[in-house]
């Protein structure tokens, strides 16, 4: 496809994220449907892809810069050098970019798709696509699904997302759960991208609601964690705490239920078996979400070893699933021990 024709593509996308505000703003998807597809050997279906994640790169951008003035107001950071003050204003806006971020992600998610029942466990039996009806030779007719264009505008945009920030992880300081970030965006990235590719975002976005709904519990927790001391340090606490409950409830437990549906009602064509008649699409899909689940667990075993030294300490020292970086301000994940000390631990001895 020669480059002139990939523009139609890529303004006709901006014009779908114009819309998808438009509809957020007035609550609810529109009626009109559209195609989904995504193919390597049709270049012009791509290129949205490739704008979301450009996207999502820039406006994580603006959010942390807002972060930085944020941090500079509650003087995030006073009272230490100026390298270890700029570190920690680093990683405040950090956090606050993917709070803000998954708060939005959740409104809109909610906004725009709650209407429906099959985003609610009880529906769950609906999260199936439509693909199709049988030829006159009985064999099941190539997938062909549409959805509202907000719906297909939204997972673009999720896609966007986690691509960027499998890029980005290669160029930010290794944290101790690096391979764990790494497996999890790769594996989220591609199924986002399958799932879409053979229309299955029923499942797509009930899935990236369950996992989204822990983020901004958890990146305020780490916002209050830098910026307060003494009594409203609880701030970082309750909402850690917060966190750990709606981690367990949408993770741990919704989240293998919807699996299971995935599992068990996703079938090929009417009258198909959702096992032994699955096609590879489906069972690859089936195989991503439950990779994703192991990886749940290891993170709901740091979250409790954090509360486990708040109940013990009193306070929440950092969080051990994503942000366990060897900082001078904080101790090392899993270990205790400080490789440096604050003004205040220096004054304690």
């Amino acid at each position: 496809m020669a480059a002139p024709a990939l523009l139609p593509a890529a303004t006709g996308f901006l014009a779908d994220v114009g819309q998808l505000l438009s509809v957020v703003q007035g609550g609810g998807v529109g009626g009109d449907l559209v195609p989904v597809e995504a193919s390597f050997w049709q270049p012009g279906t791509l290129v949205p892809m490739a704008l979301a994640i450009v996207m999502a790169f820039f406006y994580l951008q603006a959010i942390e810069a807002v972060g930085s003035a944020v941090a500079a107001a509650l003087r995030v950071g006073s009272g230490l050098d100026p390298r270890r003050r700029l570190r920690k204003r680093e990683r405040f806006c950090t956090a606050w970019g993917e709070a803000v971020y998954f708060a939005i992600q959740v409104f809109v998610n909610y906004r725009l798709f709650s209407g429906f029942s099959w985003f609610w466990p009880s529906g769950w039996d609906l999260l199936m696509a439509d693909t199709g009806k049988p030829t006159p030779t009985g064999d099941a007719a190539a997938p062909v699904y549409h959805c509202a264009r907000e719906m297909r505008t939204y997972y673009v945009l999720e896609f966007g997302w986690y691509s960027m920030c499998l890029v980005v992880l290669f160029f930010k300081k290794r944290r101790s759960d690096f391979l764990e970030m790494l497996a999890h965006h790769v594996i989220t990235s591609v199924l986002i991208f399958t799932s879409y590719s053979f229309g299955y975002l029923r499942i797509g976005i009930v899935v990236m609601n369950l996992h989204n709904l822990f983020d901004p519990f958890l990146n305020v927790a780490k916002c209050c964690h830098y910026t307060f001391k003494g009594p409203l340090h609880v701030l970082a606490d309750v909402s850690f705490g917060l966190g750990a409950v709606v981690f367990l409830v949408s993770r741990l437990v919704l989240y293998p239920v919807a699996t299971y549906y995935m599992w068990f009602y996703l079938v090929a064509f009417p009258g198909a078996h959702p096992i032994w008649d699955a096609t590879v699409d489906q069972w690859a899909c089936k195989i991503l979400l439950c990779m994703l689940y192991p990886i749940h667990l290891f993170w709901f075993y740091l979250i409790l070893r954090v509360a486990k030294k708040a109940l013990v300490g009193g306070t929440v020292q950092n969080d051990e699933r994503s942000d366990s970086e060897s900082e001078d301000e904080e101790p090392d994940a899993g270990t205790g021990k400080h490789t440096g000390q604050d003004d205040s631990s220096k004054k304690n001895k």
